[in-house]
């Protein structure tokens, strides 16, 4: 079955609600738990990825929290699902071409997996933060 993971799904729902606010305020990471149905330990998981990626900011103090470390223009899908598993990789076939593979140059398969993920890469590519919230 082809799904995408839980950590990516809560992440860009994390992204969508930040970039929602046009002041780009911090938010607490507690009051995003629970608006967004994320347990608090899973957030601040997510937050960390997101931030080693600079595309969060987190601000200590009983008024910090999380914003948007870049704009919402600047942020793709493609970005927040790298930060958060790693390159986009259908199968073995696709993930390398370093011989990992015993069918590597004569696979029927191969070409169909490529297309298929450099399609989803493409996709996430083009979709921003500001297209998915609209703004």
């Amino acid at each position: 079955m082809f799904r995408i993971s839980r950590k990516l799904e809560y992440g860009i729902l994390l992204m969508t609600a930040l970039a929602e606010d046009p002041g780009n305020t911090a938010k607490s990471t507690a009051s995003l738990s629970d608006k967004l149905e994320i347990p608090l330990p899973f957030l601040h998981q997510i937050a960390h990825a997101l931030m080693h990626a600079k595309m969060i900011i987190a601000t200590p103090g009983p008024k910090g929290g999380l914003k948007l470390g870049r704009s919402p223009q600047e942020i793709t899908a493609l970005n927040i699902a790298e930060a958060l598993d790693g390159p986009i990789s259908l199968n073995l076939c696709t993930e390398s071409q370093n011989g990992s593979c015993a069918k590597q140059e004569d696979c029927p398969s191969k070409d169909l997996w490529c297309n298929v993920e450099n399609k989803i890469i493409q996709e996430l590519a083009s979709v921003t933060l500001a297209k998915m919230t609209k703004i």
